[in-house]
């Protein structure tokens, strides 16, 4: 790879569009690299508009007679075949197994490579009939920017500062979050000191109409635990959109993100809250467990389910027909309270059982290069 056409929704206001920029910034880190850039947008709203960042300008004016690579990092349904730009690699994330139905496995054969995030992504492609070269190449973070000093998130008083619990993510079936939100509320008293931060969005609706709907379905959980008003820990609920700083600075200010979702393809939200020296709960089987284990995190079991998701962009994909993994509530409300209760030492034991440097560029370079 020299003179490389990336193609990729690196502009997209979300989490796949950070992804996008992570494997951007390391493409460009490099000075060997030709790489002139083009963004690609999925979705069109107004509560997500695309970022509006000058850092990538420089790359999107470049353009080359003869590019050896193209990358295309998007969605398999937006992924095509160009002869004329050399050879053909695609990133592709995939969060669900039985995806022979999607229409994407005859696109994915027609690349030269493939490169996905983790090794449930990998086999499931195989598994849905991919035969081309597939490369297990992790989102690539620059580790240095995480030893920077960040201003607190939270302006809570230090002498008493409860313990936080977080997580991020579309409010989804695949994110879970309405089932993270029962297990605090039935697992921890206001007399903890705890409090569960949430970051969420949804592309489809505004974020006031979105708040409203989280508050409707916190009345229906309280509803079925008929706990005293007054015993319920604090829950924070914000809707929208941070910029890559701010995600930064809730990472550094929080104390276990919690990755209890039905289905990822790399889980970039619980690898960068771990490479910020935060504890982590993590579905078991899914593709973030590809890092995540019982050394370095405390794990869920879960049950494999048919996948029941209303809110996919996509027509062939998320269906019924597809499989992703149910996480034990049981187990997260019991791993909840044993990360709370554990000594900061061996909270930092488990952290530092994390290989913060499977992520740094010169491990990408070293598998790819």
């Amino acid at each position: 790879m020299k003179n490389i056409l990336y193609l990729g929704n690196y502009k997209d206001n979300n989490g796949f569009g950070q992804s996008c920029r992570r494997y951007l910034d390391w493409l460009i880190s490099h000075k060997k690299f030709n790489v002139a850039a083009r963004p690609l947008y999925v979705t069109n709203s107004s509560v997500a508009p695309p970022i509006k960042d000058d850092v990538y300008s420089e790359f999107e004016n470049l353009s080359n007679k003869n590019y050896d690579t193209i990358i295309q990092n998007t969605y398999p349904e937006y992924i095509e075949y160009h002869k004329e730009f050399g050879k053909n690699i695609a990133i592709v994330e995939i969060e669900t197994n039985n995806i022979k139905h999607s229409g994407w496995i005859d696109k994915l054969n027609t690349m030269d490579e493939i490169w996905v995030g983790s090794l449930f992504s990998a086999q499931s492609l195989i598994n849905g009939g991919v035969f081309k070269t597939i490369k297990i190449v992790p989102e690539p973070y620059n580790i240095s920017k995480y030893n920077q000093d960040y201003d607190c998130f939270f302006s809570y008083d230090t002498s008493n500062k409860p313990f936080i619990f977080y997580t991020m993510g579309q409010y989804t079936e695949k994110k879970n979050i309405k089932n993270i939100i029962l297990a605090y509320l039935l697992e921890f008293k206001k007399k903890d000191n705890v409090r569960l931060f949430i970051k969420t969005c949804d592309h489809r609706q505004k974020n006031e109409d979105l708040e409203n709907l989280i508050k409707f379905d916190m009345r229906q959980i309280k509803n079925m635990l008929r706990k005293n008003e007054d015993d319920y820990p604090d829950v924070d609920v914000l809707c929208g959109y941070l910029a890559d700083k701010d995600v930064v600075r809730l990472h550094r200010s929080c104390d276990c993100y919690v990755n209890s979702v039905r289905g990822d393809g790399f889980g970039s939200s619980a690898i960068e809250s771990a490479i910020c020296g935060k504890s982590i709960i993590n579905t078991k089987n899914i593709g973030s467990s590809t890092y995540f284990n019982s050394t370095n995190s405390l794990m869920l079991n879960a049950s494999n389910c048919a996948v029941m998701s209303s809110n996919s962009i996509f027509r062939n994909v998320y269906t019924i027909y597809e499989q992703w993994f149910d996480p034990s509530i049981v187990d997260l409300r019991k791993n909840m309270r044993s990360i709370m209760t554990m000594t900061a030492s061996n909270r930092n034991q488990l952290n530092d059982n994390f290989i913060a440097q499977t992520f740094d560029y010169t491990n990408i370079d070293s598998i790819v290069l």
